[in-house]
């Protein structure tokens, strides 16, 4: 099989056709979610816009959308230069097992690279064995760190 695979940022015409991979990430996900898509659909086409926020990146499997990463920009002090937080990376199941999810990971760190940014920070759940597997190759495991979250529709 011979596919052309690719990586680019997101145009506004790939917005809508985003949104079905988008609620299929949160289908799969342990912790489900069904997406209000004209929400989404605004919040991605910001993100795909305004770089002060962040990048959005596609996949593409003989020009048909197969994943994206949602790539959000922070800051890291002790660099004094942004960091590029890799928030959520999706490759749909069809297209699986092609090295999708290494060419978008590649492609966000060219990106941070390309914007001066100090580097990219992910996270993964323990239960993701399939990411880890990507991950442990293309970057450092940090241990000794707890995340935390705090709620503010809880107060």
């Amino acid at each position: 099989e011979d596919f052309i695979m690719a990586v680019r940022p997101a145009v506004a015409t790939d917005i809508p056709l985003l949104l079905p991979l988008v609620q299929g990430y949160y289908h799969d996900s342990p912790v489900p979610l069904t997406i209000d898509s004209q929400a989404m659909a605004v919040h991605l086409d910001r993100l795909r816009s305004d770089t002060s926020l962040g990048h959005l990146l596609v996949a593409t499997v003989d020009q048909e959308l197969a994943g994206f990463a949602i790539l959000y920009r922070s800051f890291e002090t002790r660099a004094l230069k942004p960091l590029l937080i890799i928030n959520d990376v999706y490759v749909a199941p069809k297209f699986r097992r092609h090295g999708l999810a290494r060419q978008l990971m590649m492609a966000a760190f060219k990106l941070a690279e390309s914007q001066g940014y100090s580097g990219a920070s992910w996270q993964t759940r323990t239960s993701n064995l399939g990411a880890q597997h990507l991950y442990d190759q293309i970057g450092e495991r940090e241990t000794g760190w707890l995340h935390y979250y705090h709620d503010l529709s809880q107060d």
